[in-house]
């Protein structure tokens, strides 16, 4: 083959291609702006849901506490929750489906108000270290790597060891 042969076979692949790549990035860039536009609303819902001090910590630290009505306190954070006192349990409760973490920090929120005790009966519960500023850490390695995987109910997975 000439070289004119694979300019014009390179033109017509460009041909053919170059729309199909345009149409991926219609769709990308529409997926994006979506999950934004999802992930402000699901931010302004929690915001109105939240007290004046909530949102205070919120603002502040990204997180905020709830008492529930039996008199327990409850630290809900981007990715878990942890009991305030006595210190030793997380929680976690993932969502079936894709949602902004605002939406699962609400539900969290509505649900340990509402019945703490389906929310115990139904989250998973973790180990942690300490309130330290490496919970936000560990809670995001524990969030990423032992997810349940949802194949059945009481799928349980052994947190990973924080020992070194």
């Amino acid at each position: 083959m000439t070289a004119a042969t694979w300019w014009v076979a390179g033109l017509a692949a460009a041909a053919v291609l170059v729309p199909c790549l345009g149409i991926q990035l219609r769709r990308s860039w529409g997926a994006l702006v979506r999950r934004r536009q999802a992930r402000r609303r699901a931010e302004a819902l929690l915001w109105a849901w939240l007290s004046p001090a909530q949102r205070k910590q919120y603002r502040a630290q990204r997180w905020f506490e709830v008492t529930t009505a039996s008199g327990r306190r409850y630290r809900i954070l981007r990715g878990g929750v942890v009991r305030v006192r006595p210190r030793g349990s997380g929680y976690c409760i993932e969502a079936t489906s894709p949602v902004p973490v605002a939406d699962e920090m609400l539900a969290n929120k509505l649900l340990l108000e509402t019945d703490e005790r389906r929310f115990l009966a139904t989250a998973h519960r973790f180990p942690y270290r300490s309130f330290s500023s490496s919970l936000q850490s560990d809670l995001a390695l524990w969030t990423s790597f032992g997810r349940a995987t949802s194949d059945r109910p009481d799928d349980r997975r052994e947190p990973p060891s924080w020992d070194g």
